[in-house]
């Protein structure tokens, strides 16, 4: 097709075409504009009743909590919690007797010494303390009694105070060591 109007009419049409397309443009962009108001404006109402009805729920809650029901239940769960640390406490604190006798009765005891009275106590490494007197008919079987216990290598440390050293018979003496568990 052959476009015979002259150049300044050309140029008109070519303007009015160009606001034309401005204007659609305008318009797509002025009613998306809107349209994002609008879900934005949206969200916002929505979220608003959504957080109106957690402060709702958590009033109820809050308002069940507070009755008398729970309050007592509360009670019982802080007493048995007080009980089972007392329970916790004392398991932690548990002395295996039978690890301390079973070492004490694996020494080799020579004739004519006994041991009349232990006393165990657990420390903080977990070994076991173990105080234990006795008597002995003379200090030679003392002797012999003391390498036995410090030739054993479950025990360490074992101290024989110095006054039990003195006389040379009837000797009554005491010692203290630790035990170390298996």
């Amino acid at each position: 097709m052959i476009n015979l109007l002259p150049p300044e009419e050309k140029r008109i049409l070519l303007e009015k075409r160009k606001e034309k397309l401005a204007a659609i443009w305008g318009i797509v962009f002025l009613v998306s504009l809107i349209c994002l108001a609008l879900i934005l404006i949206s969200t916002k109402y929505y979220i608003l009743a959504e957080t109106d009805d957690q402060k709702n729920i958590l009033t109820q809650t809050k308002k069940e909590s507070q009755s008398l029901g729970f309050e007592d239940l509360n009670s019982v769960v802080k007493k048995y919690n007080v009980t089972l640390n007392q329970l916790s406490s004392f398991y932690e604190k548990e002395i295996y007797l039978s690890e301390g006798l079973k070492v004490i009765e694996s020494i080799p005891t020579p004739r004519g010494v006994y041991l009349t009275d232990f006393s165990f106590n657990k420390e903080d490494d977990g070994d076991i303390e173990v105080s234990a007197s006795g008597t002995s008919d003379t200090r030679d079987n003392l002797i012999i009694f003391k390498k036995n216990i410090e030739d054993d290598k479950k025990i360490k440390e074992p101290v024989f105070p110095a006054a039990d050293w003195i006389n040379s018979k009837n000797i009554s003496f005491s010692v203290t060591f630790e035990v170390r568990p298996n």
